[in-house]
């Protein structure tokens, strides 16, 4: 009876382990066929995503052809039509320029901001500096005061038509050639144009070395600022003069000077060849060499004779 009831137990035993593994095998396989269920699920999600991102890639891809296409047709155009240009101003006179049209002489150039700024002059001005300049140059002052032209001989600060440079050298004076009055409208636009003295100064240089280029000379031969501008440029004097005239326009306030100095050995001059300008706007101060077209001011300091124009 004792084995008989152990047979029972174990039985019963064994059929309760397998029950009991039986449930645990199902509730397992329940959850990874919901594990399952859901990466389908998640993988659908995914591929249908790919499917509307290859979808927006073919269109990008496709839009940035069309684009490349229109860049391909603007280039050819953009071609075409600077050619066009091209052949259209073969001739053609473009700022920088000066010319003669109609009793005026039009003067052209490209202002700091790269627009174009015009002015124009009448003839009869320029003849008159002409004339002026030919009889400054070449009379006496005693026969200027004869021949009635006192005004012209009362532009000799000192009587004289050369300065004493320290006791070491003399050499022609260049004040009575500047003339500020003529340039009264350009000037008056480089100041209004601009907030900083830094820039007023520099677009005076800017006019003059377009519009003058440098011309050595081997005889000191100084010109009126209308003369230079009219030749198209001149020596170091006269771009000097031109410069100091459009300066002292700019304002009376302003301390301009001429600067006699030696270009070899500016630091320390051994004699004198050469003559730039130095302005003190009382906010600013700077050389202005009007004989070089892309420094405005080259040297950090000079050794020369500084001459005041009144």
């Amino acid at each position: 009876m004792g084995n008989t009831w152990k047979s029972l137990v174990f039985v019963f035993l064994v059929s309760f382990i397998g029950i009991v593994s039986s449930c645990s095998y199902s509730q397992d396989n329940s959850q990874l066929t919901n594990q399952y269920n859901a990466l389908v699920q998640e993988y659908n999600s995914l591929l249908k995503k790919h499917d509307e991102l290859t979808q927006q890639y073919n269109s990008l891809v496709q839009q940035n052809n069309n684009y490349l296409e229109e860049i391909e047709r603007f280039s050819s155009e953009l071609e075409q039509a600077k050619n066009q240009l091209q052949s259209a101003l073969e001739g053609a006179i473009v700022p920088p320029y000066i010319m003669m049209n109609g009793r005026k002489a039009n003067f052209a150039y490209h202002t700091l901001d790269n627009k174009v700024e015009y002015w124009s002059l009448d003839v009869e001005t320029l003849e008159s500096n002409t004339l002026a300049g030919t009889f400054m140059r070449n009379l006496q002052i005693s026969d200027l005061s004869r021949l009635g032209l006192s005004t012209l001989a009362q532009r000799f600060i000192n009587g004289s038509k050369y300065v004493n440079l320290g006791g070491k050298f003399t050499r022609i004076d260049l004040r009575p050639y500047i003339i500020k009055e003529n340039f009264q409208t350009p000037a008056s636009t480089f100041y209004s144009r601009h907030a900083d003295d830094e820039s007023r100064i520099e677009e005076a240089w800017n006019m003059v070395t377009q519009l003058c280029s440098y011309v050595g000379e081997l005889k000191e031969t100084p010109r009126l600022p209308l003369e230079t501008l009219l030749f198209g440029g001149g020596d170091c004097e006269d771009v000097a003069i031109l410069t100091a005239s459009i300066l002292k326009a700019m304002s009376s306030n302003w301390t301009v000077e001429l600067v006699y100095m030696d270009s070899d050995n500016p630091a320390s001059y051994k004699t004198i060849n050469h003559v730039s300008v130095f302005v003190d706007s009382g906010t600013y101060k700077t050389f202005v060499e009007s004989t070089q077209k892309v420094v405005m001011s080259p040297y950090e300091s000079v050794d020369g004779f500084y001459i005041n124009v009144p």
